[in-house]
């Protein structure tokens, strides 16, 4: 992976943001058209010397548009500030820092401090020096298989999904991305249901009431299609009565849906005691463990989890994965 990519790109956006915090208009619409600068001309990422032997040369091309970059802008402007590593939370939210800063001054003139962090994070600058090459000249589709660019995107997407396997003790080749947690929660709830409903001998789901909205709505959803819920209450401490489990599994269930770590309350499930319960009767068993995963150790084979739904943003990662 290159270093000298994500210098690059960050030297062109600080130009931007002080492009966009010194135009005389106040309308951010009216000021946006100045703070890019499209470059003409063929960009020679491949060399030319034969299509069999191709290489992306993705450094000496970087290097040649930060320069053209800084003939057609000038240099950064000594009091501008660079949103990357080290700056404070308000940079690293966003390239146009001062312009967020803007979009969330309160009525007092101050910005309200962020306490949402179970919602969402800021990317990390170090997961956005790590992203930003393949926005500048590592940008193939890994499922292209004939040239340079497809051969090291595949690379990289093959290399994260083994980082995340590990991350939650399961095999690289069981580790499917989509665009988050409620997708994925969609996915593997509907998705086993509906499995079994082409064999028409399991047609019973069991959840609890305190949910994620988006497991609460795909239960409900599958109850329109014919299936049978079960919405377990949770204890006074916030945690499922295994007994009250147990109790309803029947022959005719097909799934188990319980999250690890619940996004409101915070109680942590008795998850590995509950993945152990649906093996023994022979049901799927399936948790959201979004707000889990980075936080407290996790493996789907010991917990003896079937299908677990994790999302990047919660941990610092970014949004859309």
């Amino acid at each position: 992976m290159s270093h000298i990519a994500p210098q690059a790109a960050r030297q062109a956006l600080r130009h931007c943001s002080r492009r966009l915090s010194t135009a005389s208009t106040p309308s951010f619409a009216a000021r946006a058209p100045r703070a890019c600068i499209a470059r003409q001309g063929r960009r020679n990422y491949v060399s030319e010397s034969a299509p069999k032997n191709a290489t992306v040369d993705v450094e000496k091309t970087i290097r040649q548009d930060q320069r053209a970059f800084l003939n057609e802008t000038g240099t950064k402007p000594q009091d501008a500030e660079m949103p990357t590593t080290g700056m404070s939370a308000d940079a690293m939210m966003s390239p146009a820092a001062g312009i967020l800063k803007q979009a969330t001054v309160m009525d007092e003139g101050t910005r309200p401090i962020y306490l949402d962090m179970q919602a969402t994070t800021p990317t990390d600058p170090r997961v956005l020096d790590s992203m930003l090459p393949f926005f500048t000249g590592l940008y193939g589709n890994p499922h292209s298989r004939t040239h340079a660019y497809g051969w090291e995107t595949e690379k990289a997407v093959e290399q994260a999904r083994e980082h995340i396997a590990s991350l939650i003790g399961a095999d690289p080749k069981e580790i499917i991305f989509t665009s988050g947690a409620t997708e994925s929660n969609n996915m593997s709830i509907k998705g086993v249901a509906r499995f079994f409903k082409r064999s028409g001998k399991k047609n019973h789901i069991i959840t609890c009431q305190t949910e994620h909205k988006c497991v609460l709505d795909s239960c409900r959803h599958l109850q329109d299609e014919g299936f049978e819920v079960t919405y377990l209450p949770v204890q006074n401490n916030g945690l499922v009565n295994m007994e009250d489990l147990e109790k309803a599994i029947r022959p005719e269930t097909a799934l188990v849906s319980i999250m690890t770590v619940n996004n409101e309350i915070g109680v942590v499930q008795p998850v590995e005691e509950i993945g152990k319960l649906c093996r023994s009767k022979k049901v799927f068993f399936h948790t959201d463990g979004a707000q889990a995963v980075g936080k407290i150790p996790l493996d789907v084979n010991k917990m003896n989890v079937d299908l677990m739904s994790i999302s990047a943003h919660k941990i610092y990662g970014p949004k859309g994965i």
